[in-house]
């Protein structure tokens, strides 16, 4: 043992002597300073006294392993300082940026390839209601009714004038308006439970200022009221996108953590934009997303283009298009739950969904498994803070955006108002469209300096019942991607519909089925992704005309953030999902192998019944629905969810009672038995005699339903509407309830 410390002492003497002769080779480097620096500093002569301290047996373990981390080299190449304050490196460091990858060029395939993008144009780009297609998914071809879109359309927020300006630059409001006004900074949330009588909103907190005035802007969310000469409040609001350092840090572990497992991992950043309503026939026309659809054709050859030719750069995405992604009916919850969970939306909580909370328990969020990797998250709704229509907002998210108020100040009820002839009132509340916010805070938070950020944002001005309502946020639409597209070379982008509406002017024509099924769908790839894995542009290119749903994507999306390691994604997966950048779709995939419950299976030939062919099972069918529909309120239901209330429970909900049909349709799946449930799928719109409603019902063969949905507009009903109930089943009288705090009130409320 002697002999082997007195060797390895003679090793690290020799050790010692290399480093006086570098130190003497480099005296010409520091001023002729070698006398500080013949030994190296204190420093290094204190790690070399401790490593001969440790081969002596006489120092400390710890100082002994330590020595290691000292003589560590950068991947320059140059000597790191020898120092006790060693700092690990940054994340830019960390992950070397993909911008400059230059990989060699496949002409071969890129002509392939082009002429495969060319000759899909005609199927991608039409703004029929079905294209054609490779897949076995085939679709009738439809003509649109005559004059889908006006002449002429604008959109403008003609409510309240500008009275404020937010600089975010230096992060200061400027408000003009004189004398006198309030502004409440708050960052607001939503709580699912109660915070004070019928509000889930925490109070404002006014602070009082004397104008014109610049203030600052300390949280995420301002509302800045000065008065009219009429002396009524007038609103303008700001929103800004805030930093939050130690939400960045402890992510930043986990990423490190993940980095450190799978050190190839390089973390692509991933966008997704969900545009409320939106058919994939509608996002082409011109009264569409025309600004839009224009941007992301010009990056559908954003890989094989000359445009570096004339000295603009080759694009930094190539765009995708498909044409037969099937929604699950006109239900957002029913498609945004597979898309961002993977989970199909079944076996809902009801006691849940009768106090807006979102109703079903999922087992994995994508913003969760994101997370665990290290990432960031933002998802946020334009009109509300809610996900999906309910008050569960993504808590798990680092960064949500702010709360706006506009649910309360009847965002929908401005549908069809006219500010002038043929300028449509726009969802807008204060001094803003309501899309401006969120589209502002996902750029600011996406630009934020951090490698791994998730972000999803919900546009709802298709919701509206207007053919054309969800135009007004394509300009800024268009130049929201643009811009996102430029700041981030190594983002992803998802831009599609939760699904589409029926024809407004004309809801009984067969194509108002197809529009709802067939939603908007489209991708942005980094064009560098793209030459690194020709796979995946082969795969993408193929899969344009092949038949997926949103549990796909779900998938699909979670497999970026494991890039290049694409296989490897965990947690919780959708059975049959498929892969779209990994895998081809065969053309032979149907809805039940994709999983699709048949009820709302797009593929095959819907039959429109003419009225003299409709029966008693047609009309026994509307019957069992209004019974399914007055039981929402019924006496029992809401017993249920008071057990110790005395006597029948009262409600405003009245019962509905059958007026007419309005049209029977019928979807034959050939593939089924011909006794199977699944053979028909029977979809019936009916009027009721109460308040004219417009009703829509899906069963099967044997006269279980599968969805029922109000067609009418039922947002007005909020001011009469009984809470234990959700609102599109509690039609009430409008004029006998002028407000909804005379109605009940959970016992759990002081």
């Amino acid at each position: 043992m002697r002999r082997q410390s007195y060797l390895l002492l003679l090793v690290l003497i020799f050790i010692s002597q290399v480093v006086v002769f570098i130190s003497l080779s480099n005296v010409h480097d520091d001023d002729g300073d070698f006398d500080q620096n013949l030994l190296g500093d204190s420093e290094n002569r204190r790690i070399l006294e401790l490593m001969a301290g440790a081969a002596a047996g006489g120092g400390d373990a710890n100082d002994a392993a330590f020595y290691g981390d000292m003589f560590e080299v950068d991947h320059a190449g140059e000597s790191r300082k020898r120092s006790l304050d060693f700092q690990p490196q940054t994340l830019e460091e960390l992950f070397s940026s993909t911008d400059d990858r230059s990989e060699p060029r496949d002409t071969e395939a890129e002509k392939r390839w082009f002429w495969l993008l060319q000759n899909m144009t005609d199927r991608l780009f039409l703004d029929e209601m079905g294209p054609r297609s490779d897949s076995v998914c085939q679709l009738p071809n439809l003509k649109a009714p005559d004059k889908m879109c006006p002449e002429r359309i604008g959109w403008e927020c003609n409510m309240v004038p500008s009275f404020s300006s937010f600089n975010p630059a230096t992060r200061n409001i400027t408000v003009s308006c004189p004398g006198r006004f309030r502004v409440n900074q708050l960052d607001r949330t939503e709580s699912e439970e109660l915070v004070t009588k019928n509000s889930y909103r925490r109070k404002a907190i006014w602070k009082y200022y004397q104008g014109p005035q610049e203030i600052a802007m300390e949280t995420e969310y301002a509302d800045v009221v000065c008065k009219n000469e009429k002396m009524q409040d007038l609103h303008n609001y700001h929103t800004q996108f805030m930093p939050k350092p130690a939400a960045d840090r402890e992510h930043e572990g986990r990423l490190r953590e993940v980095k450190g497992r799978e050190p190839a991992w390089r973390p692509l950043s991933v966008l997704t934009v969900v545009l409320d309503s939106t058919s994939r026939a509608q996002a082409h026309r011109s009264c569409g997303l025309p600004k839009t659809m224009a941007l992301l054709k010009r990056y559908y050859q954003g890989y094989i283009s000359d445009i570096s030719q004339s000295g603009q750069g080759t694009p930094s995405h190539q765009s995708f298009f498909f044409n037969r992604l099937n929604s699950i009916s006109g239900s957002t919850a029913l498609n945004l739950t597979p898309l961002f969970s993977g989970q199909l939306y079944q076996d809902i909580d009801m006691s849940k969904v009768a106090n807006g909370i979102y109703a079903k328990d999922i087992e994995e969020w994508i913003w969760q498994y994101a997370a665990k990797r290290g990432y960031l998250t933002s998802y946020g709704v334009d009109n509300n803070s809610g996900m999906m229509g309910t008050r569960t907002h993504c808590k798990a998210c680092h960064y949500r955006p702010p709360v706006m108020p506009h649910v309360e100040h009847g965002w929908q009820k401005r549908e069809n108002e006219q500010v002038r002839p043929n300028v449509l009132s726009g969802l807008c509340d204060g001094n803003h469209m309501l899309h401006e916010h969120i589209l502002n805070y996902t750029r600011d938070f996406l630009t934020h300096p951090y490698p791994a950020k998730w972000a999803a944002l919900d546009l709802n001005a298709g919701h509206r019942r207007e053919t054309e309502s969800g135009n007004q946020v394509d300009a800024e639409l268009a130049t929201f991607l643009e811009g996102v597209l430029q700041e981030n070379k190594n983002i992803v982008v998802f831009i599609l519909g939760d699904h589409g509406k029926p024809l407004h002017k004309d809801p009984s024509h067969l194509g108002s089925y197809y529009e709802t099924l067939l939603p908007f769908f489209s991708i942005l790839m980094p064009t560098w992704l793209l030459r690194e894995r020709p796979d995946i542009m082969e795969n993408l290119i193929d899969n344009q005309q092949r038949f997926m749903v949103h549990a796909d994507l779900h998938f699909s999306m979670k497999s970026l953030l494991h890039y290049p390691y694409m296989d490897e994604v965990g947690g919780a997966i959708a059975s049959k999902a498929v892969n779209i950048f990994t895998e081809v779709i065969p053309k032979q995939r149907s809805c039940e192998q994709a999983n699709l419950p048949a009820w709302t299976c797009v593929c095959g030939f819907m039959q429109k019944l003419p009225e003299p062919h409709w029966t008693r099972r047609h009309t026994s069918m509307v019957r069992k629905t209004l019974r399914y529909i007055n039981a929402m309120h019924g006496p029992e239901k809401l017993k249920s969810l008071d057990p110790g209330s005395i006597g029948d429970p009262k409600t405003s909900c009245m019962d509905l009672h059958l007026r007419r049909i309005l049209n029977v349709l019928v979807n034959e799946n050939k593939d089924e038995e011909l006794q199977s449930a699944r053979r028909y799928v029977y979809h019936v719109t009916f009027q009721t005699i109460e308040e004219d409603t417009v009703w829509s019902v899906i069963m099967d063969s044997d006269m279980d339903i599968k969805l029922v949905k109000q067609i009418t507009l039922y947002q007005p009903y909020d001011v009469c509407w009984d809470r234990r109930v959700p609102l599109q089943f509690c039609v009430c009288d409008k004029t006998s309830q002028p407000t909804p705090s005379k109605l009940y009130q959970p016992r759990s409320v002081r």
